[in-house]
């Protein structure tokens, strides 16, 4: 698993909310902040909530926000309370940020002013996001019913084993669907296939399964 990480959210509509929720079932470090009173005490029992207006550059002080990695701008509402707010935690020192983008012209703004990673997502895509920004996933696919399909890189404690031999199926549930490694085609997973450091795993499987086999 992914070292935790602190990682701030604001605004806690559905989209923003799941990306928070998705990162404290996780085990992360996560706050969310919103301005409005309503939303943070909906919240207030599940995750850690703060209200706060971000794009106050006092309030961003008051809150420490350069002590986080990671900022998430949830902001859907307003193109303007977002690009500030983003700016203003840019400026805070938070280089690892992501934003919510409702157009074209305000993801293409929000990258003029430094944003790393724009989504251009409905709030469907909270959970797929929030399991991104925790470091864990290359990529994240939540099919209907129990299984997800992730990216990831070759867990430490399977580098240099065959999917045969490392039982991944057997011992994990998980189905390697097939590997990328740097330089090379994609392969599909047969058991003879060598899993190497770097090599990028498609996998499929039910959350918790996912998770025991990326911790080993």
């Amino acid at each position: 698993m992914a070292d935790s990480r602190s990682v701030l959210v604001v605004g806690l509509g559905r989209f923003g909310s799941a990306v928070a929720t998705t990162l404290d079932s996780m085990g992360q470090d996560v706050l969310a902040v919103d301005k409005d009173p309503v939303l943070v005490n909906r919240w207030s029992s599940q995750i850690p909530t703060v209200q706060a207006d971000m794009t106050d550059v006092i309030a961003v002080e008051q809150l420490n926000a350069s002590d986080f990695d990671t900022a998430v701008v949830a902001i859907g509402d307003s193109v303007e309370a977002s690009v500030i707010t983003a700016g203003n935690l840019l400026d805070a020192g938070i280089s690892d940020i992501w934003a919510k983008s409702v157009s074209k012209e305000h993801a293409r703004i929000l990258q003029r002013i430094g944003a790393r990673h724009i989504v251009n997502a409905e709030t469907d895509a909270g959970k797929r996001v929030g399991h991104l920004v925790s470091g864990n996933y290359l990529d994240y696919i939540e099919l209907e019913g129990a299984y997800n399909v992730v990216k990831i890189h070759t867990p430490v404690h399977l580098i240099g084993y065959t999917i045969g031999d490392a039982k991944v199926l057997e011992r994990y549930g998980i189905t390697v669907v097939g590997i990328k490694s740097p330089g090379h085609e994609f392969e599909y997973g047969s058991r003879d296939l060598v899993m190497h450091r770097n090599d990028e795993l498609i996998i499929m499987g039910k959350q918790d399964q996912i998770d025991n086999f990326i911790r080993g």
